[in-house]
């Protein structure tokens, strides 16, 4: 009985595993689509803003957030899949309400 646990144990944790690594695989696989995003919201946040009517402070968000999201979009392999994924999201909500400001 013990042994049937100890099985079943480990291959929960194997299951666990093989999840995850796919799940970090998937991040991996779709952070170039992200960074193309990100680029072309960036480009967008540019254009708007020659208009002149954003806060300083909107500017100083939006850069920070596409200043730490292409240090990875450049060099992917320098995170984690789980932290590239909170950056670019992070970097995405930030440069999207920047946007929307500036529209």
């Amino acid at each position: 009985m013990r042994s049937l646990i100890i099985v079943s144990a480990a291959a929960l944790v194997l299951s666990a595993c093989t999840a995850t690594g796919s799940i970090d695989t998937a991040i991996k696989t779709s952070l170039p689509k992200t960074c193309a995003l990100l680029e072309t919201a960036h480009a967008a946040f540019i254009a708007a803003s020659v208009s002149g009517n954003i806060k300083a402070s909107t500017i100083a968000k939006e850069k920070a957030a596409y200043d730490g999201v292409r240090v990875i979009c450049a060099d992917p392999g320098s995170v984690t899949a789980a932290n590239a994924l909170v950056v670019a999201a992070t970097a995405y909500a930030t440069i999207s309400l920047a946007l929307k400001e500036a529209q």
